[in-house]
């Protein structure tokens, strides 16, 4: 999640981590780490590859400041005064997800000093994980990414919104990796008897779209979009839907082709979020229709907040 330029920055849903050695993918970017899969790691490890490569991609696709910014300590000079702060990001997150290619198990970025709550949230992690990441590998994964994402992020200013999306966002995959763990309570003993209840109204029809809306130019998901997300996969959940489908649109601010591709990064964010939440991936089709299906019709290069959306539609 990246804050909007004037030409249609995008956002991106990251996840944070700490600089090790000096910029060693300064220039390749994210190209730097290895596709490879890992080689003798763990579960967890190479669950922590896919997320950090993830997160590395996602720094990378964000634009440069339109100045010069501080980009976390660096007492030493190690890594000089970069033109585009996010490159030293990029490397970071490649950096874990080469130790965890490798079959290492890199540990989660060390909390500020001068911030309780994450020193309180950094311990409860680590606890976690150490707890899960063998049974449940992906989940542990996925709440240390987003906690990395959070803490790193927030050292660059151009990328404090994608470090809150990955605050809020990280509240969910650590309680959900919690959960994961938690023993399933046991049954209830039968009831003595069995008393004859009437038989309940029948209920309302759910709703079968729910709505996300964006900012302009933008695929960063709100406080709304998530109650929306939330509230489609509780009704999927009680509806018994067994399918569902997210499609991004946009405005016809900008070029078609741009919009195109800015509306499948809206589905896919949702997608992302709807996974986290406990949704099966081979049970979403996500697709963008770009500028070709407006909620309100609009001449050209035109601006209009309820056509940049992402509509999740639940299917029986």
């Amino acid at each position: 999640m990246i804050s909007p330029n004037s030409a249609g920055a995008k956002t991106v849903s990251p996840r944070p981590l700490a600089f090790a050695a000096a910029g060693l993918c300064f220039l390749a970017l994210a190209g730097c780490a290895s596709d490879d899969a890992p080689v003798n790691a763990s579960p967890f490890a190479q669950a922590l590859n896919k997320d950090y490569l993830d997160l590395a991609s996602q720094a990378a696709a964000a634009p440069a400041p339109e100045s010069n910014e501080s980009f976390f300590d660096n007492p030493f000079g190690l890594f000089g005064s970069p033109a585009n702060p996010n490159d030293l990001l990029v490397t970071a997150f490649n950096d874990k997800a080469d130790l965890a290619r490798q079959g290492q198990e890199p540990a989660p970025e060390a909390a500020p000093s001068n911030n309780p709550d994450a020193t309180n949230l950094h311990d409860r992690l680590v606890r976690d994980v150490a707890a899960g990441k063998d049974r449940f590998p992906e989940q542990a994964a996925r709440a240390q990414a987003d906690y990395d994402c959070w803490i790193l992020d927030s050292n660059v200013t151009a990328m404090i919104p994608a470090s809150q999306a990955c605050r809020s966002a990280f509240d969910g995959s650590l309680l959900a990796l919690e959960n994961a763990a938690r023993p399933a309570p046991p049954p209830p003993p039968p009831p003595v008897f069995a008393p004859v209840a009437a038989p309940p109204p029948p209920p309302a029809p759910a709703p079968s779209e729910f709505t996300a809306y964006f900012d302009f130019d933008s695929w960063t998901l709100t406080a709304e979009d998530l109650t929306v997300i939330t509230n489609a996969i509780n009704t999927a959940r009680s509806g018994g839907q067994t399918h569902i489908t997210v499609v991004g649109h946009t405005d016809t601010s900008g070029s078609a082709d741009y919009n195109q591709k800015l509306s499948v990064r809206r589905a896919n964010v949702v997608v992302e979020a709807m996974v986290d939440m406990g949704a099966r991936r081979a049970a979403i089709q996500a697709s963008g229709v770009g500028e070709t299906d407006l909620e309100v019709q609009t001449p050209d290069n035109t601006k209009e907040a309820k056509n940049r959306r992402t509509v999740i539609g639940l299917v029986p």
